[in-house]
C-alpha cells in the first residue's frame, strides 16, 4: 500500500494546494481527529475559491470541501472502484478499514495498477484494492 496521505480539518486551503502539488494528487481526504473521512478537497474545490477572491491562507478545507464523499472498503474490487469513479467523475476515493482512512485510490494510481508489468499476475483473479490499486 502506499503512503496514505491526507488532510486535517484545520488546514488552510493554501497547505492544501502546496500537497497536490507536492504529491501529484487531484485531492485529498479530509480526515478528523479520528481518522475517519469527513470530505474531499479537490483541485476543483480550490480553483472555485480562488474565483471567488477568498484568502486562501485564512480559509480552511472545511469551508470548501465536498461532504459526505462516497468511499471505498479495502475489499472492494478495483473494478467497482473503476465503476465508482466514471459514475460520478470522481478523482479520487478515499478507502477505509473499519470506518478509518487507509488510503487513497486515484484514477492515475488505477491506471498505473493496470499498466504495471506486474498486471497480468492478477489479470485472471478477482483483484481488490490492497493488492494492485492502493
Amino acid at each position: 500500500m502506499r503512503k496514505k496521505i491526507s488532510v486535517g480539518t484545520d488546514t488552510n486551503v493554501k497547505d492544501a494546494a502546496h500537497k497536490f502539488i507536492s504529491t501529484g494528487k487531484p485531492g485529498l481526504p479530509v480526515v478528523d481527529e479520528n481518522m475517519e473521512v469527513i470530505g474531499i478537497v479537490t483541485e476543483f474545490n480550490v480553483l472555485g475559491a480562488m474565483r471567488e477572491g477568498l484568502d486562501l491562507e485564512k480559509i480552511t478545507v472545511l469551508r470548501i470541501m465536498s461532504t459526505s464523499p462516497t468511499i471505498a472498503d479495502m475489499n472492494t474490487s478495483c473494478n467497482d472502484v473503476i465503476e465508482m469513479l466514471l459514475l460520478n467523475n470522481f478523482t479520487i476515493i478515499p478507502i477505509v478499514s473499519n470506518k478509518k482512512y487507509v488510503g487513497m485510490v486515484s484514477r492515475h494510481t488505477i491506471m498505473d495498477a493496470y499498466l504495471s508489468p506486474r498486471y497480468t499476475n492478477f489479470a485472471s483473479q478477482e483483484r481488490v484494492l490492497p493488492f494492485t490499486c492502493i
